[in-house]
């Protein structure tokens, strides 16, 4: 009786203060995903004091992945290397095949165990169905937790809830969004490289591997295989060092309840990732990027310096101080590919494992240099004028010295066009065409081949006899 009264008085109270604040119902709807909410699933709202089989529960529920594998984390003290491993009846035995593994099921007394500090688990996200609960994207590095803040920032932009976690090595982040239910990976993975891009786009120095540390891994789960796995959170030794629990972003320290937060972090319906992803957009590279993409979550506009300064020889140098975020994100992009073994392998249900999903054709040395292909000159300059910069080139190529040949092969009416265009060029790019018998490998096309090339790419990418990606030549 006390609660119905309590009831009776809330909405009575509801109804006062939306008449006194003027807001319809359709204004005064539950919190958006981006805003606190409450964990509707089983067993619902859970605190420190709660039952350890209630917060057990919780953390299945919330954390949900395969319940047919889990993995185990080992440390040799002797060598001081660690590394995971899926959990097997009878131990770990090298070479042995997926399908003659009897993998231990991950049960509430594993979760129970992880959270108590008796064995640190791994979770494989990617269900069968190519589905999951949760996306994580893991930062590694000196910088990995700026790197974090950035993603949560370019989530907050998208309404995306991002829980910030401290890893394991408490140098480390892992940022989480999760769903109110199994979602496609592909969904997942899109909102997270848009995300990643946007990151990119404000902080100006992170690298296109982080591309490579989503989880799930994959948009299609391998066949025969389990995915790739992340380490657990709250794990009971590294929670008591600060590690591997979730961070207030007012503060950036430790929530003092982690178990109340995670209760209150919004999820995000199938409905709503799917809108979000489609704002994120795709990830342009190679010959895609056209256009400046400066960041769109930050009202701070860096201005751009009138002239960059460019060193023209074996490749265009620029430095890296002079760029803006959004400058220097372009131009990496511009600069990388789509690597056609990662989509064949993905389309074939094949390990992606060590496989990068982009061939970065950039590189950047410890004095602050980036390094782009020479052929790439022309989309520099492009995209430094959109920036409000022109180019104060030093053209420092070797003159080289004249050599006469003589050619005595038949040249096809290609090569005879190749030979009557390219001389008195400063620069230009070939890209080899697809093997007799090989198939059409899975990479967005390009514009045609025009003279002067303007950029350093001008057909899509084919593998060469090996089966890798080969990046077109710059002369």
């Amino acid at each position: 009786m006390a609660l119905e009264a309590e009831l009776t008085r809330l909405r009575a109270e509801n109804a006062r203060l939306l008449k006194l604040l003027r807001l319809t119902p359709q204004q005064a709807v539950p919190p958006g995903p981006a805003q606190g909410a409450f964990f509707e699933a089983a067993p619902g709202i859970v605190h420190h004091r709660s039952p350890q089989d209630a917060k057990v529960a919780f953390f299945g529920a919330l954390f949900a992945a395969r319940t047919d594998v889990y993995a185990v984390r080992y440390d040799n003290a002797r060598t001081g290397k660690g590394g995971w491993i899926p959990a097997v009846r009878g131990g770990w035995q090298k070479g042995a095949r997926h399908e003659d593994r009897n993998y231990l099921p991950l049960t509430a007394a594993v979760l129970a165990a992880h959270l108590k500090g008796e064995a640190h688990i791994g979770l494989y996200p990617l269900l069968d169905g190519d589905r999951c609960w949760w996306l994580a994207a893991d930062f590694d590095g000196p910088e990995a937790m700026f790197d974090a803040l950035m993603y949560v920032k370019a989530g907050r932009a998208l309404q995306v809830p991002v829980a910030l976690e401290v890893s394991r090595s408490g140098v480390g982040a892992h940022a989480w969004v999760f769903f109110t239910a199994p979602v496609p990976a592909e969904a997942a993975r899109r909102l997270g490289t848009g995300l990643l891009r946007e990151a990119m786009a404000l902080r100006g120095r992170m690298t296109l591997a982080s591309y490579d540390r989503l989880f799930p891994s994959q948009d299609l789960l391998p066949a025969g295989g389990i995915g790739n796995l992340i380490a657990a959170p709250l794990f009971k030794p590294a929670r008591d060092n600060g590690a591997t629990v979730f961070l207030d972003l007012e503060t950036l320290e430790r929530h003092e309840d982690q178990f109340a937060y995670l209760s209150a972090l919004g999820r995000m319906t199938p409905a709503e990732l799917k809108r979000a992803a489609n704002r994120a957009g795709k990830v342009a590279v190679a010959a895609e990027v056209t256009r400046l993409n400066s960041a769109s979550s930050t009202k701070t506009r860096p201005p751009a310096p009138p002239t960059l300064s460019v060193r023209l020889d074996a490749g265009i140098r620029l430095e890296q101080a002079e760029l803006t975020p959004g400058l220097a994100a372009t131009l990496r992009h511009a600069a990388s590919m789509h690597n056609p073994e990662f989509h064949e392998r993905q389309r074939m249900r094949a390990s992606t494992w060590n496989i990068p999903r982009f061939l970065h054709c950039y590189q950047e040395t410890i004095d602050g240099g980036l390094i782009l292909p020479r052929g790439m000159l022309d989309t520099v300059t492009s995209l430094a004028a959109q920036a409000g910069s022109r180019l104060n080139v030093s053209d420092q190529r070797s003159p080289g010295t004249g050599q006469d040949f003589t050619c005595t092969a038949t040249l096809t009416s290609v090569q005879r066009d190749a030979v009557t265009n390219w001389p008195g060029m400063t620069s230009a790019c070939s890209s080899p065409r697809p093997e007799p018998g090989r198939p059409s490998w899975p990479a967005p096309s390009s514009p045609p081949i025009r003279s002067p090339l303007s950029s350093w790419s001008t057909a899509r990418p084919w593998p060469t006899s090996g089966g890798r990606a080969s990046a077109s030549s710059s002369a």
